[in-house]
């Protein structure tokens, strides 16, 4: 071989082999990763059955007091809001999700496409994490929040919820279905509307996945003041519901449901990291 050769051929092969490198991480991270597409909801993760069986895990949304408006309230331009994978993930399965966003990003930007405003792993579930920075502190977690995210399957009971709540009737069994299964803001920041925030980000990335309806479990010990926080923000009461979100007879809470919306230009005011 001339000189010529000795100096392109491991250049040839070096990019061969980045760009199969590439090409593998790619196809990874569409595996990994499920966004705006069909493909994203092929396995429902909110398990009602034909035979309205109760959920094999329960949803509660834990108690939050965020109380009247004040001037200490955030706004969304106070709070970092992360997207994780759910608890319970492998710390392998997170780097596999993480470097599948980063290689995303990176084939948006050489290919100057736009990814959508926020990416959920596949499985249907997700974590939304809350950051705030003091002034002369370090940014810190002050909130997360637990729900699905996947299109879940109606039932009867919610049809007619939503039939005698809302006025609409759906045909039947074709209403989409999320959830929120936990809400909780560290003690020293309730009262300063994380919760209502969290509320519009969880019912945003639900929309962005086609979802029509939210449900949960509010959980007071009887109190009356968690179920009117949710009411005062969207959520209505849904007797119907109670057995098949795991609390017959309330025992472990208020079965409740809203519409899943989002404001126009809401992404352009609320920025979410995602992974």
């Amino acid at each position: 071989p001339t000189s010529r050769d000795i100096v392109i051929m491991p250049l040839y092969t070096f990019s061969l082999i980045l760009s199969l490198s590439f090409s593998i991480w790619c196809t990874c991270a569409s595996k990994v990763l499920s966004h705006h597409t069909a493909q994203a909801f092929v396995t429902p993760v909110f398990p009602l059955t034909s035979s309205h069986k109760p959920l094999q895990s329960k949803l509660f949304a834990a108690t939050i007091s965020d109380g009247a408006e004040t001037s200490n309230d955030f706004s969304h331009s106070d709070v970092e809001w992360r997207l994780r994978p759910p608890e319970g993930t492998s710390w392998l399965d997170r780097l596999k999700i993480k470097m599948g966003a980063n290689i995303l990003r990176l084939h948006g930007k050489l290919k100057g496409d736009r990814l959508p405003p926020v990416l959920c792993p596949r499985g249907g579930r997700a974590l939304l994490e809350a950051y705030y920075k003091e002034p002369g502190q370090r940014k810190k977690k002050i909130a997360r929040f637990g729900f699905t995210y996947a299109r879940g399957p109606s039932s009867p009971e919610i049809d007619i919820t939503i039939r005698e709540t809302y006025n609409i009737n759906p045909p039947p069994l074709s209403a989409s279905i999320a959830a929120i299964i936990y809400m909780y803001v560290e003690p020293d920041y309730r009262g300063r509307n994380v919760g209502a925030l969290a509320l519009e980000v969880i019912s945003a990335i639900q929309s962005v996945h086609v979802v029509d309806f939210n449900v949960l479990v509010a959980d007071d010990n009887g109190s009356g003041g968690l179920v009117q926080w949710y009411e005062e923000h969207g959520y209505t009461k849904a007797p119907l519901m109670q057995n098949i979100l795991g609390s017959p007879n309330k025992r472990n809470g208020v079965a409740m449901i809203a519409p899943v919306k989002i404001e126009e230009g809401f992404f352009r005011q609320c920025a979410i990291k995602w992974w």
